[in-house]
């Protein structure tokens, strides 16, 4: 389980995640875990993504080695990235698809990701819906408390940054699956 946010304001980006690392009840915190880290970076875009632990495996294997598409410039670009990342993920590396599911239309790529770079902040959900956020947004097992911590702020003197840090430090208070240390990137938004 994991926590991760994304936040924009003025002409910031921030996006962050927890450090903890969860099987089953067992804890596996960064003091134990020296590859702790949910934030991704790929040619300046930052990404962080919830989900089974060998996700972060296979993502940073996946854009390291440029085994797909790696454009996050919009949601169309990044749309046609989830497309190919859904399938080298099924190809390259063993993803299990979920169920026969007649009822779901689209198989799931079995991760949440949320994305901050110039062009802005995005979400990319399980069946590759892509949105662009123009406040903040969170994904995780205590995503709850971090949008409810963000809203409280967005509207205050608070800059990008704490809002990020205010929205982890609420998952980390209330959510079981959600543990410091806090880790957050910034990210200068480019002139519309």
């Amino acid at each position: 389980m994991t926590t991760i946010v994304v936040v924009r304001k003025d002409s910031t980006a921030v996006i962050g995640a927890d450090t903890l690392g969860t099987y089953g009840d067992q804890r596996e915190s960064a003091r134990y875990i020296r590859n702790a880290s949910k934030l991704i970076e790929v040619d300046g875009t930052w990404i962080a993504a919830t989900g089974h632990a060998a996700m972060d495996m296979a993502l940073r294997n996946v854009f390291l080695e440029t085994r797909c598409r790696r454009s996050f410039r919009d949601v169309n670009d990044i749309y046609k990235t989830s497309l190919d990342l859904h399938a080298t993920l099924k190809e390259g590396y063993f993803l299990k698809i979920d169920g026969d599911g007649e009822e779901d239309a689209f198989e799931s790529t079995q991760v949440n990701l949320l994305i901050a770079n110039p062009y802005g902040i995005f979400g990319v959900c399980a069946r590759r819906t892509v949105l662009e956020y123009t406040r903040f947004y969170a994904f995780g097992s205590g995503e709850q408390y971090a949008l409810g911590a963000m809203h409280a702020l967005y509207d205050s003197g608070a800059d990008a940054r704490t809002i990020a840090q205010a929205g982890l430090a609420a998952a980390v208070d209330f959510d079981t699956g959600t543990g410091a240390p806090l880790e957050l990137q910034m990210v200068q938004l480019a002139a519309p």
